[in-house]
C-alpha cells in the first residue's frame, strides 16, 4: 500500500482544480452579474452575500447526503460537472439579465443608499447563480468525506487541514488566472469555457483516484468518538457539536468582517483597480491556505489531549493579529509610496499593493486557515457540511455587519478593534461553555483589549496637506470622503474635496470643471430636462442652476459625497438646494438602466479607467443607453480625462462611442497642459454661435470668460 500522503495526491489535485474554477466562477459571475445589479461597492456586497448564501446552502442541503452516500466521489464529479455546465452558459444568461433585470426593477435598481435595494440585490443573486454556487458548497463535505473512507486511520484534521490547503492554493491560481490572463487576453464567453473545462478536469481526477484506491460504500467509524481531550477542563466538546458549529459561524463572520474592513481602511492607498482586487484577494487566500497546510503537519499534536485548548489559543492569537494588522496597515500607505511613485509602471504597483496586503492580512488569515482546519476537523466524523455551511453563512453576512454598520457608524479605526473584540467574545464564549478556569478567561480577554490600547489610535491614512484644514470626513464602505480649506486669504473659500488619496476636486472659481457643465447645456437649443452622471462638487452639474426652465437629475456613486455639497456653493450654485434638481446616490450605468426618463442632455463626467468598473461606464452597452433616454435634438456628452489614458485605450473608447453616435463630435477643453479633457459629443448638437449671443450675456460666462463664442 502506498504512503498516506501518496494516497491523496490525486485528490489534492482535483480540489486544487476545483478551487481555482470555483474562484474563477465567483469572479466571472460577480463581474457580469454586477451589470445588473451595480457596480457600487453595496451592488458588489449584494451579489457576494448571494454568491456565498448560496454555497451555504448547498453545504447544508447536502450534508447529511455527502457523509451517508455509496460514492461521494462520484458526488463531488457529478457536482463539478453541474457547475461547469452553469458556468458554460452563465455569460449568456447573466449578459440578457444585465439589459432586462434593471428595467424591471425600476427605481430600486438605481438605488444606491436603500436597505430594501440592497435586499432584492443580495435575493437576486442568490437565485440567479443558485444552480452553481449550490454545487460548489457541496464539494468540500463530499471530499472530505470520500478522503476519510480511504484513509480511516489518518487524522482528520490532517485529512481536512491538506484538502482546504489544496482547494484554497487552486483559489489563489484562479484570481490570478482570471484577472491577469484570461479576461484581458480570451474575453468572457471562453474564459468561462476554461474555467467549466478545470471543473471537469476535476472531477475526471476524482473519478480515477476513485477506481485506484478503495472508497467503502458506507462511512467509517467517527472520528469524533476517538477524539482525545483528557487534559481539556472539560472532556465533554464532542457531546456537544452546537458550540463548535456556532464557532464556525463566528469564525466565519468576523474574518471576512476583518477582509471588509481591512480593505476599505487599505483603500485609502491602493488604487481600487482590478489589478488590486486581485491583489489583495491573492494574499488573502494564500494566508488562509499556508495556515492550513501547515495545521496539516501539526494536526496529530494540536488534537492530542488538548484540541479544545488548542482552539482557545488561537482564538485569542486571532484576537491579537488584529492590532498588529491595524500597524499594517499605518505602514502601508509610506510602503505604497516609496515602492510605487505616480508614474510607477503598472508590475510595479500591483507588486507594492500586493505587498501592503501581505503586511497587513498574512498573519491573521494564517491563523484563520489553521483555526478553520482545526475546528472543522473536529467535526469532520459526523460529517462537515454543516459546519462549512456556518461557516459560509458568516462570511456572507459579514460585509453588512461590519462594512455597512461598522464602519457607517464608527470609522475604520473602531470598526478594525471591533474584529479584536468580536475574537475575544468567540474566545469567552467557548472557554466558559469548556468550564476554562476564570483566570484564564480573564487573563485572554485582557491581552486582546491590552492589544488594542497599544495599536494604531487612527487608521485614516489621508490628512489635509500643510496649510489646509479639515472641515469635514466621512469613513464609508465607499471610501474616504474629506473636505479641507485652504487657511491662506482668498476672495473666495478655496476648498477641496478628496476620496481616498488620490482623487481631489475643487477649487476657488473651478473653471474647468464649471465649463464642462456649461458646454454641452449650449450645445442644445433650449434644454428642458438634463441627466449629469457624476456630481462630485456639483461644479460641473452646476451649470444646470444657470439654466432657466432646466430640471435636472444627478447621479453618484459615493452617497457621503452628495452630503457635501454645501461647502462648494460657490462652484456648484447652490446645486442642493436647487427645487429643480434631484440628486440619487447610484451605480451611473445601472441608474441609466434602470431609468424610463428621457433627457435633452445627458452629460458624463471625468472617470477614471483604471477604476474598477469605470470600464462599463465606456462600454457599449453603456453608450446606447444613453443614446435611447434621450429625446429628439438631444445630445450625449462623454468627457474624458486624456491625461489618464493611452492611446490604444482611447482609441477603443472613441471608435466605440462613433459605433452608437455615427455623426460625433469633439471638443477640447483644458484645466491646464497636465490635465486635458476632451468631450465627445453625440447626438444632434447645435454649433450655432450666432444664438448663443444672447446666452452667453449672462453674468456666468464672463466670470468663466466664455463670452466670445469662439
Amino acid at each position: 500500500m502506498p504512503p498516506r500522503s501518496a494516497r491523496d495526491r490525486a485528490l489534492l489535485a482535483a480540489f486544487f482544480l476545483s478551487g481555482a474554477a470555483a474562484l474563477g466562477y465567483e469572479l466571472l459571475w460577480t463581474r457580469l452579474l454586477s451589470h445588473a445589479l451595480g457596480h457600487e461597492t453595496l451592488g458588489i456586497l449584494g451579489v457576494l452575500a448571494g454568491f456565498f448564501g448560496g454555497m451555504a446552502l448547498g453545504a447544508a442541503a447536502l450534508h447529511g447526503h455527502a457523509r451517508s452516500c455509496r460514492d461521494p466521489v462520484r458526488l463531488f464529479a457529478r457536482l463539478e460537472l453541474v457547475a461547469a455546465a452553469f458556468a458554460l452558459v452563465s455569460p449568456y444568461l447573466l449578459q440578457a439579465l444585465a439589459h432586462r433585470l434593471p428595467p424591471l426593477l425600476g427605481p430600486v435598481a438605481g438605488d444606491n443608499d436603500s436597505a430594501v435595494a440592497l435586499l432584492v440585490t443580495v435575493a437576486l443573486a442568490a437565485a440567479v447563480l443558485l444552480p452553481g454556487t449550490f454545487c460548489m458548497g457541496a464539494t468540500l463535505p463530499a471530499l472530505v468525506e470520500a478522503r476519510r473512507r480511504a484513509l480511516p486511520n489518518d487524522d482528520d484534521g490532517r485529512g481536512l487541514g491538506r484538502l482546504y490547503a489544496a482547494n484554497t492554493v487552486g483559489a489563489t491560481a484562479g484570481v490570478w488566472l482570471v484577472v491577469h490572463a484570461l479576461l484581458p487576453l480570451v474575453g468572457i464567453p471562453l474564459t468561462a469555457a476554461l474555467l467549466a473545462a478545470m471543473g471537469a478536469a476535476a472531477a475526471g481526477i476524482a473519478l480515477r483516484w476513485r477506481g485506484a484506491v478503495d472508497v467503502p460504500p458506507t462511512p467509517g467509524a467517527s472520528m469524533s468518538t476517538r477524539v482525545d481531550m483528557r487534559f481539556d477542563p472539560d472532556a465533554g466538546l464532542m457531546q456537544e457539536p452546537w458550540l463548535l458549529h456556532a464557532l464556525a459561524f463566528g469564525t466565519g463572520l468576523v474574518g471576512v468582517g476583518l477582509e471588509v474592513v481591512g480593505v476599505q481602511a487599505l483603500g485609502q492607498v491602493l488604487s481600487n483597480t482590478v489589478f488590486t482586487f486581485a491583489a489583495v484577494l491573492a494574499v488573502y487566500l494564500l494566508g488562509t491556505a499556508l495556515g492550513a497546510a501547515l495545521y496539516a503537519r501539526l494536526a496529530p499534536r494540536a488534537r492530542a489531549g488538548r484540541p479544545a485548548t488548542v482552539l482557545a489559543v488561537l482564538l485569542i492569537l486571532l484576537g491579537l493579529s488584529v492590532p498588529l494588522s491595524a500597524a499594517g496597515v499605518v505602514a502601508s500607505g509610506d510602503l505604497v509610496a516609496a515602492w510605487a511613485p505616480r508614474d510607477a509602471s503598472y508590475l510595479t504597483r500591483t507588486l507594492a499593493e500586493g505587498a501592503a496586503a501581505a503586511l497587513v492580512f498574512s498573519l491573521p488569515t494564517l491563523l484563520m486557515g489553521a483555526t478553520f482546519a482545526h475546528l472543522v476537523g473536529l467535526l469532520a466524523g459526523a460529517g462537515v457540511g454543516r459546519a462549512y455551511a456556518l461557516n459560509t453563512l458568516g462570511g456572507a453576512v459579514a460585509p453588512f455587519l461590519f462594512g455597512l454598520i461598522a464602519i457607517e457608524r464608527y470609522g475604520y479605526t473602531d470598526a478594525f478593534y471591533l474584529v479584536a473584540y468580536a475574537y475575544a467574545a468567540l474566545f469567552l464564549l467557548f472557554a466558559w461553555f469548556r468550564r476554562f478556569g476564570t483566570f484564564a478567561q480573564l487573563g485572554g480577554l485582557a491581552l486582546v483589549v491590552g492589544a488594542t490600547a497599544l495599536g494604531p489610535a487612527s487608521l485614516v491614512l489621508v490628512e489635509p496637506d500643510p496649510d489646509w484644514r479639515e472641515l469635514e470626513r466621512h469613513e464609508t464602505v465607499m471610501g474616504l470622503v474629506l473636505v479641507s480649506e485652504h487657511t491662506g486669504t482668498h476672495e473666495r473659500p478655496l476648498r477641496r474635496l478628496q476620496v481616498g488619496r488620490r482623487f481631489r476636486m475643487g477649487g476657488v472659481l473651478a473653471f474647468g470643471e464649471r465649463r464642462m457643465g456649461h458646454l454641452p447645456l449650449l450645445l442644445h437649443p433650449a434644454p428642458e430636462r438634463a441627466l449629469f452622471l457624476g456630481v462630485g462638487t456639483g461644479a460641473t452639474m452646476g451649470a444646470v442652476t444657470h439654466e432657466p426652465n432646466l430640471v435636472a437629475d444627478g447621479v453618484e456613486l459615493v452617497p457621503a459625497v452628495l452630503q457635501t455639497l454645501r461647502y462648494f456653493t460657490d462652484i456648484n450654485g447652490n446645486l442642493a438646494g436647487d427645487p429643480d434638481v434631484d440628486l440619487h446616490p447610484a451605480d451611473a450605468r445601472r441608474y441609466l438602466a434602470a431609468s424610463d426618463a428621457r433627457y435633452d442632455v445627458i452629460v458624463a463626467d471625468l472617470f477614471h479607467p483604471a477604476r474598477d468598473g469605470a470600464g462599463s461606464l465606456y462600454a457599449r452597452e453603456h453608450f446606447q443607453a444613453a443614446r435611447d433616454h434621450l429625446r429628439d435634438g438631444g445630445l450625449f456628452a462623454q468627457w474624458l480625462p486624456l491625461h489618464q489614458f493611452d492611446p490604444a485605450d482611447l482609441a477603443v473608447v472613441v471608435a466605440t462611442f462613433l459605433d452608437v453616435f455615427p455623426r460625433a463630435q469633439a471638443f477640447l477643453g483644458i484645466y491646464n497642459a497636465q490635465t486635458p479633457a476632451l468631450a465627445l459629443v453625440g447626438g444632434a448638437a447645435h454649433l450655432s454661435p450666432e444664438a448663443w449671443q444672447t446666452r452667453l450675456a449672462a453674468p456666468v460666462y464672463g466670470e468663466l470668460l466664455m463670452q466670445d463664442p469662439r
